[in-house]
């Protein structure tokens, strides 16, 4: 993160204590998750742009990878973004208007369109799995393993999914 302004101190949560004059420990962290994830998401972003899409169209392409042979819906793709309010159909109209994925009715209710990667899209994503895991573990680095699967349980238990 070469970025000076990534690298100087996150200023907000001080400046709303001062503003406000509380200190709200759930605000705190509120704010400070939402940095966190805006500088990790950067660098997400930056390396899914290196290769032609967006981080919601990455998600996209892995919901239907691991969907294999059979493919998903929709639907089934909605249910696995990280963004549940992303807009799936507009994601996969540009996936399949760059070649990256293909749809075809189902073949037992025609009412179901069922979405594919081509050979492209599945090439994309092995390109992009070792880098997007070297990213991950170096956004990471300065935390123990411990320490990253407390984070990932608080995360979920504030979800309400622990």
């Amino acid at each position: 993160m070469t970025d000076q302004r990534q690298s100087e101190s996150f200023q907000t949560p001080d400046l709303v204590v001062a503003e406000t004059g509380k200190y709200v420990p759930e605000q705190q962290a509120y704010l400070n998750l939402m940095r966190t994830a805006e500088v990790l998401g950067q660098r997400v972003s930056d390396l899914m742009s290196g290769y032609g899409i967006s981080g919601k169209q990455y998600n996209v392409l892995r919901a239907i990878r691991r969907g294999g042979d059979g493919g998903l819906s929709i639907s089934q793709i909605s249910e696995q973004m990280t963004d549940p309010r992303a807009d799936v159909t507009r994601l996969l109209d540009r996936l399949v208007r760059d070649g990256l994925v293909d749809r075809q009715p189902d073949e037992t209710d025609r009412r179901v369109v069922r979405t594919y990667l081509t050979e492209a899209g599945a090439n994309l994503l092995e390109s992009l799995d070792e880098p997007l895991l070297t990213t991950h573990k170096d956004q990471f680095s300065q935390l123990s393993k411990a320490e990253i699967e407390q984070l990932t349980d608080l995360l979920r238990k504030t979800r309400g999914e622990a």
